[in-house]
């Protein structure tokens, strides 16, 4: 028994404590008694649960007594309808998928009643009740009419009750007249009925009848209109829950004095081959609420079998005349036309036609015929098939283009998807018309039509791009499958331009500066959004950063993560401590390998490969880290001293002036406002400045710093020296500290020094200040690793040098909102003796040397 007992137990405990005491009184008497009462019930209210049971109630009278339902219902029984004296009833349920349903048991004995009401629980305790669209119109003859519904009712239909509200001609509503109803009686004390009151009589008179529910829509008959105007009513549906709850929407129904009407745009429409809905539009158009009396016919050019109709479904809506084709897969255009007619209740007709084209499938073509083309409109009328790797709800798809001075158009990236061949060899990268046009999923397998669509190719690394697609060029997509997408599994030594825009795992990755986060730049210049409330509304300067990886051989490649990637940074609480929520170990990277042109211009050469996770749990970089740490300066301890984090080692600024700064390459925060340190996401005093005069005049060459730190007793394949820095200290004043440095080293104590072998220059670049930002400069460090030579291990002393290359510094761009794209300042000044030292800073975040 599946029932709440409360009320019941507390009132059988009533009548047993009266028993109880008639009894006492009578046994001291010692005679018999026999309960005596006219009509009683042990209990007028019971809960149930939603599942289906049974529950017994006691009838306690001295006679003859009924029972019976207070309206007729499905879904609840009583096992007997009459009885005598004292006895019982078992009221059985049905498991109830609707919302909550109260029926009641009347009770009778002669004049005297009694009433129990049952309450069960339902399934369902939101409910949903509306029609599809909130009004008709109607034409003036009589007719039957069938309007959608949109339910979760569909296992109480038969509860649904509806009114009509008619207006009269002045516009003002009448009272409701029931038109549905569960027909249930009105009870002596319980739900206030009115005891079968007649209806009253409407000054409107009611043109609105024989009104029926299924969970599917409301059917209702209308009289004809001969009143010479536009008449108004109210159809209200409507349910009402146990607790009294009611769910209800309104139809507004106009019936006007219009003949039927239907005229077409077009007579004849041409299509392509696949699968599709179609929709011809129509200028005159009044048999919408019609649509299901309308005769279609669908005449072939050429006979097709049963079973082989390829129109489907015609129907007149408010978009006109809307069928769906199916997939034309034979060689040759084929036709038909659909005529439809309508004729109303008085035999006034209408009809119209359209002739229908339907082109073949198109053929497929492969990646590399595609690849093949000359750039430009591509005039295939054919399609590729292949995976989307990407994600259309990632924010992380591709860098967002700048379109005007302190502007980035944040929508590219949801206009932008990336396919690659069903055997993973090629990739294209996808731009849509709209973020609504790119609606595949991650890993579905995707027919897309070249139709109208362009074909743009860049040269160095190798790489295409099809602009100009939209929805109607996605013929087919499959349900996402993940295990079906080729795996693809590289050392980035083995990239090559075929696997631009392919996804790929990169195996035995590290990140080369682990402090901080995946976008270590100053929110404060980014975009203020829920993710970043730091951040700027009216002028962002940047919205991708990247983050250095390197392998196992001293390789090295970028990561570019967007700013409105939700996973990009750790929100702690605690914006001036160190934290970090990158990977600390080594392991894959499954990422979509891409070129980017938009990142380099702020933050220099980033490698001719680099990668884009769609989510944080891609870069797994879970195994312990292949590399071990010789030596580290990370001045995560906030003091302002050259001894190092991690081993042991030197650093010889040779008369430089040196100080505490602001960490770039540990950009944390929680994004809760404060100090300006706070506000730019970086870590106070957790980096450092070199500053002086770096360029000799009179022996014209540069000065340096140096490295020293000892690898003896120590083996390997693979040393590395990494550095992250950049200019000054946030002002346009500081950008003449020098761009280019040459890494030299020494393995006998520094006797004797010699360049690195296949060591570029490494670039040092400007860092923005928030008022008068350099439009093109980075704004946080940049990273740089450098593979040291094997003779560099087992040395009682190495030292590294960094030495000034040549004069070449920076200046401000002076960039306004009509020069901003030409105006670049990087590496377009010259040191010269003027240069005050305290201009000419050098700020490092970490600098560290690795083997393994």
């Amino acid at each position: 028994m599946k029932t709440i007992f409360n009320k019941q137990k507390r009132s059988v405990a009533g009548v047993l404590i009266a028993l109880t005491a008639l009894t006492t009184a009578l046994t001291g008497c010692q005679e018999d008694f026999e309960l005596d009462l006219p009509l009683a019930v042990s209990a007028r209210e019971l809960s149930l649960t939603k599942d289906a049971g049974s529950t017994h109630v006691l009838v306690y009278s001295n006679g003859d007594w009924t029972a019976r339902f207070t309206r007729p219902v499905k879904w609840a029984s009583l096992n007997k309808l009459q009885g005598y004296g004292n006895n019982e009833i078992v009221f059985t349920y049905s498991a109830n998928y609707g919302i909550s349903r109260k029926i009641g048991v009347v009770f009778e004995k002669g004049s005297l009643t009694d009433t129990v009401m049952f309450s069960q629980a339902g399934a369902i305790t939101d409910a949903s009740l509306s029609f599809s669209k909130p009004a008709v119109t109607l034409l003036k003859s009589r007719s039957q009419i069938f309007t959608p519904i949109s339910t979760n009712l569909r296992y109480c239909i038969d509860d649904l009750e509806a009114s009509v509200t008619y207006y009269d001609n002045d516009g003002l509503p009448n009272d409701p007249v029931t038109v549905l109803t569960r027909a249930e009686e009105g009870e002596e004390g319980e739900e206030g009925g009115e005891g079968g009151d007649e209806p009253q009589a409407q000054p409107v008179e009611p043109w609105i009848s024989n009104v029926s529910a299924t969970y599917k829509g409301i059917t209702f008959e209308v009289t004809d209109n001969d009143s010479g105007f536009a008449r108004i009513a109210d159809l209200t549906l409507f349910i009402e829950d146990a607790k009294g709850e009611i769910t209800k929407s309104v139809l507004t129904v106009t019936q006007g004095i219009a003949l039927p009407a239907l005229k077409l745009d077009s007579n004849a429409e041409t299509y392509e081959g696949y699968a599709q809905d179609c929709a011809v539009p129509a200028t005159t158009n009044n048999l919408v609420p019609y649509s299901d009396q309308i005769g279609y016919d669908v005449a072939y050019d050429v006979p097709v079998a049963e079973g082989a109709e390829w129109i489907l479904k015609p129907a007149i809506t408010d978009d006109g005349l809307t069928f769906s084709l199916a997939k034309n897969e034979g060689s040759e255009p084929r036709t038909a036309t659909i005529r439809l007619n309508f004729t109303d209740e008085h035999g006034n007709s209408v009809s119209a036609s359209c002739k229908i084209t339907q082109k073949p499938y198109p053929t497929a073509a492969d990646f590399a015929a595609v690849r093949a083309l000359t750039p430009g409109e591509i005039t295939l009328q054919q399609y590729i098939e292949g995976y989307i790797v990407s994600d259309p709800d990632s924010k992380n798809v591709v860098s967002s283009p700048q379109t005007q001075q302190f502007f980035f158009d944040r929508g590219e990236n949801d206009r932008t998807a990336y396919i690659e061949s069903l055997d993973g060899k090629w990739g294209f990268c996808l731009k849509f018309a709209s973020s609504e046009d790119n609606t595949p999923a991650r890993f579905s397998k995707v027919r897309l039509s070249l139709n109208g669509a362009t074909l743009e190719k860049k040269n160095s690394p190798e790489c295409y791009t099809i602009t100009g697609l939209t929805a109607a060029n996605i013929l087919e997509t499959s349900t996402p499958d993940e295990f079906k997408i080729p795996v693809k599994t590289k050392t980035i030594g083995e990239l090559t331009d075929d696997d631009i825009f392919t996804l790929v795992s990169v195996t035995n990755l590290e990140i080369m500066c682990k402090d901080g986060a995946y976008t270590n730049c100053t929110d404060g210049y980014s975009f203020k959004d829920n993710i970043n409330p730091i951040g700027t509304a009216t002028a962002p300067r940047w919205d991708v950063a990247p983050l250095m990886c390197y392998d196992n051989t001293g390789r090295t490649i970028y990561m570019l993560t967007n700013t409105a990637a939700p996973w990009r940074r750790f929100s702690s609480g605690r914006d001036l401590d160190f934290n970090s929520v990158v990977p600390q170990g080594s392991g894959t990277f499954r990422g979509i390998v891409v070129a980017d042109d938009v990142a380099p211009i702020r933050f220099g050469d980033l490698g001719r490969y680099q990668l884009r996770a769609m989510t944080a749990e891609e870069i797994a970089l879970t195994d312990e880290p292949f590399s071990k740490t010789v030596v580290e300066w990370n001045w995560n301890d906030r003091k302002t001293d050259l001894i190092p984090e991690i081993g042991e080692g030197e650093i010889n600024k040779y008369g430089a002036t040196q100080g505490a700064a602001a960490d770039f390459n540990n950009v944390v925060c929680s994004g809760k406002g404060g100090a300006s340190s706070e506000q730019k996401g970086l870590v106070a005093n957790g980096g450092i400045t070199f500053t002086q005069q770096w360029w000799d005049f009179d022996a014209d060459k540069g000065k340096y710093f140096d490295i020293s730190f000892s690898t003896q007793g120590i083996s390997g394949s693979n040393m590395v020296f990494g550095i992250v820095w950049g200019h000054g200290s946030m002002s346009n004043t500081t950008l003449s500290g020098p761009a280019h440095w040459n890494l030299l080293y020494s393995v006998d104590g520094g006797a004797t020094f010699q360049a690195v072998p296949d060591s570029p220059i490494i670039k040092k670049r400007s860092i923005t200040w928030w008022s008068t930002t350099s439009q093109d400069s980075t704004p946080g460090f940049t990273e740089h690793l450098r593979k040291l030579p094997a003779d560099c291990f087992g040395r009682e002393k190495v030292v590294l040098r960094l030495q000034v290359a040549d004069k070449v510094t920076d200046i401000d761009p002076k960039a306004t909102s009509s020069n901003y794209l030409t105006a670049l300042g990087i590496e377009k000044g010259t040191l010269t003796p003027s240069v005050a030292a305290g201009n000419s800073q050098a700020r490092i975040g970490t600098i560290t040397v690795r083997y393994n």
